[in-house]
């Protein structure tokens, strides 16, 4: 593997890790209730936050546009189905209209 190779490896990592991160915290965070159960939003503060600094290690190894745009975009899609699957929110049929064009884009942008 070249140095180049490794660096891209590395560079998806903190990307991956950066999404579930975000995922995490953000569930975390409607757990919490508000922040009224204040050790559950206290650890989705710092999921948060740890999210943010594995997207400064990724942006490292890979063009921003991508990196936040993949964040961005696979956080919102996770989000989506875990508060569909875990807290029985409706996700409407213009939900997901909207959620594909988030994808979408993601995947031009990361093509062109």
């Amino acid at each position: 593997m070249t140095f180049a190779a490794s660096a891209q490896t590395f560079a998806l990592a903190w990307l991956a890790l950066a999404v579930a991160l975000e995922v995490i915290g953000t569930s975390l965070l409607k757990i919490s209730d508000g922040l009224k159960r204040r050790l559950v939003g206290a650890l989705g503060v710092l999921c948060v936050v740890g999210a943010f600094a594995a997207l400064a290690q990724a942006i490292r190894g890979m063009d921003l546009s991508v990196a936040y745009a993949v964040w961005g975009g696979v956080g919102l899609v996770l989000t989506a189905v875990v508060g569909a699957l875990a807290f029985g929110q409706r996700i409407r049929p213009a939900g997901w209209l909207g959620i594909a064009l988030v994808v979408a884009g993601v995947v031009a942008l990361k093509l062109f």
